[in-house]
C-alpha cells in the first residue's frame, strides 16, 4: 500500500493519559530575532516597520481612505514558513532560534489551545519539528511578486485604519498616516510550553517606547477592534484575546469600539493576565500534549536516508489524527517550484548544513545533532544529489 493510500490514525484524543507532565508550564518568552517586511522585501533584523504604541483620536471616523484604496477584494493566502526560514538563517542570533523543539507560527499554536478544526503539515528534522498550515495549493502566494493584502469589505478596513491611529513610526508620535498593507513587523520568540522549547513567530502591531532601550515580549501591545453589540455578545472573547499575546509575552491590549457608522466611540486597555484561570491552563496543556505528541510520533518514525517525510495533521476539537504522504500530495504543497525535502526548501537546508558547520553559530548539542545527520552517504542525500544536477 503506498503512502498516499495509508489512512489516517489517531494519534491523541482528550480522553487519552497525558504522555507529558501536567499542567504545563508557560517558560518566560524571549524575543531572539525580528523582521520587517516593506514593500514586498523581507528584512531580517529590521525594525524598519516598528511601529509605536499611541491612543487614537476620540471619535476617528475608520472609514475614511477607504475610497481611495487600491485593493478591495482579498485573497486567502498562505506565507508558509519562508519568512521564518529566512530569520534562522540570516538572523545574528542563528544559534538561539536553532536550538528549539518545535518551529512555527504563534498563530497556529494559538489555534491548536483553542481547539479549533484544522489541517497542518509537518516534517521533522535534526531534532525539529516544523509545522506549518495546510492550504489548497490556490492559496499560496509568490513570496517574490506577490506580498500585498487586500481588503475584502469596509469592516475589515476599519481594523487595519485603526492600527493606523494607534501606532507611529516614531516613539513620541503622531499617530495616523496612509494604511499601508505592505508593511509588517514580526517577532521571533523562544519558549517553553511544558517540556518542549519553542520558536514562536508572528506578527506585533506596536510596541510602548520602552521598546527601544529593552526589545522584549513584555513591550508588544496587541490592538483589536469591535463593534459594542459584538462585544457583548462575546464574553469569551477576552480569553481569547489573551490567549493571542500571551503566546509572544504580550501584556498589554487596546481594544477599540465603533458604531455601526464606523466611528470611533470608546477605547479601553486590557492587561494580559500572568496568572491562569482553569479554562486558560486547559488550552495550554491540551497544546503540549499536541505538540509532545507529534514530536514523539515524528522524531521516531523511520525515513529514508536523508529523505524528510512530511504528515497531514488534522485537528479538532479535542483530537489530532495524522497521516504520512504520498509523493503526489507533497509534490502540490510547492506551487512555486524549487527544490524541497519534506516541507523544508533545499536552500534552508543547505543553509543550515553551512552555519551549523561553524562552531560559534551553534551550541554544542545542536551541532552535533546536526553534523551527525551530514555525516550520512552523500550519495543518499537527495540535497547534495540535486544540487549535482543544477546546470553549472
Amino acid at each position: 500500500m503506498s503512502p498516499s493510500h495509508v489512512p489516517a490514525r489517531r494519534l491523541l484524543d482528550s480522553s487519552d493519559p497525558p504522555q507529558c507532565p501536567l499542567p504545563a508550564l508557560l517558560g518566560e518568552p524571549t524575543q531572539v530575532a525580528c523582521s520587517s517586511l516593506c514593500g514586498g522585501q523581507l528584512r531580517v533584523d529590521s525594525t524598519a516597520a516598528l511601529r509605536y504604541f499611541v491612543y487614537p483620536p476620540a471619535k476617528a471616523d475608520l472609514k475614511s481612505g477607504y475610497d481611495q484604496l487600491t485593493y478591495k477584494q482579498r485573497t486567502k493566502t498562505s506565507r508558509g514558513l519562508e519568512d521564518i526560514f529566512a530569520m534562522c538563517l540570516k538572523s545574528k542570533n542563528s544559534e538561539q532560534l536553532l536550538d528549539v523543539q518545535v518551529i512555527t507560527w504563534a498563530g497556529i499554536v494559538k489555534r491548536i489551545m483553542l481547539g479549533k478544526k484544522m489541517h497542518l503539515n509537518v516534517s521533522f528534522h535534526n531534532g525539529i519539528l516544523y509545522i506549518e498550515s495546510h492550504c489548497p495549493p490556490e492559496w499560496y502566494i509568490d513570496i517574490g511578486t506577490s506580498r500585498v493584502l487586500s481588503i475584502r469589505d469596509p469592516q475589515t478596513y476599519w481594523g487595519y485604519n485603526f492600527e493606523t491611529l494607534c501606532s507611529s513610526e516614531t516613539p513620541q508620535g503622531p499617530s495616523g498616516g496612509t494604511v499601508n498593507l505592505q508593511t509588517h513587523f514580526s517577532v521571533a520568540v523562544v519558549r517553553k510550553i511544558g517540556s518542549l522549547k519553542l520558536l514562536l513567530v508572528g506578527d506585533v502591531d506596536c510596541v510602548k517606547p520602552e521598546y527601544i532601550q529593552n526589545p522584549g515580549p513584555e513591550h508588544y501591545v496587541e490592538l483589536k477592534l469591535k463593534t459594542f453589540e459584538q462585544d457583548r455578545s462575546r464574553p469569551v472573547l477576552k480569553d481569547k484575546w489573551e490567549m493571542q499575546s500571551l503566546l509572544l509575552g504580550g501584556r498589554k491590549i487596546l481594544v477599540g469600539y465603533t458604531n455601526k457608522a464606523g466611528v470611533l466611540r470608546n477605547v479601553k486597555t486590557l492587561s494580559v493576565r500572568v496568572s491562569h484561570s482553569a479554562w486558560r491552563q486547559r488550552r495550554i496543556d491540551w497544546a503540549a500534549r499536541v505538540l509532545h505528541s507529534l514530536v514523539e510520533y515524528c522524531g521516531q518514525a523511520q525515513q529514508d536516508e536523508g529523505v524528510l517525510k512530511v504528515w497531514r495533521v488534522e485537528l479538532g476539537k479535542w483530537y489530532a489524527d495524522i497521516r504520512e504522504l504520498g509523493t503526489a500530495e507533497e509534490r502540490a504543497l510547492n506551487p512555486w517550484g524549487g527544490a524541497r525535502n519534506g516541507i523544508l526548501p533545499v536552500y534552508f537546508l543547505k543553509g543550515l548544513r553551512r552555519k551549523l558547520a561553524i562552531p560559534h553559530l551553534a551550541s554544542a548539542e545542536a551541532r552535533e545533532r546536526a553534523l551527525n545527520q551530514w555525516r550520512r552517504p552523500r550519495a543518499a542525500n537527495p540535497v547534495d544529489f540535486l544540487e549535482a544536477l543544477r546546470p553549472k
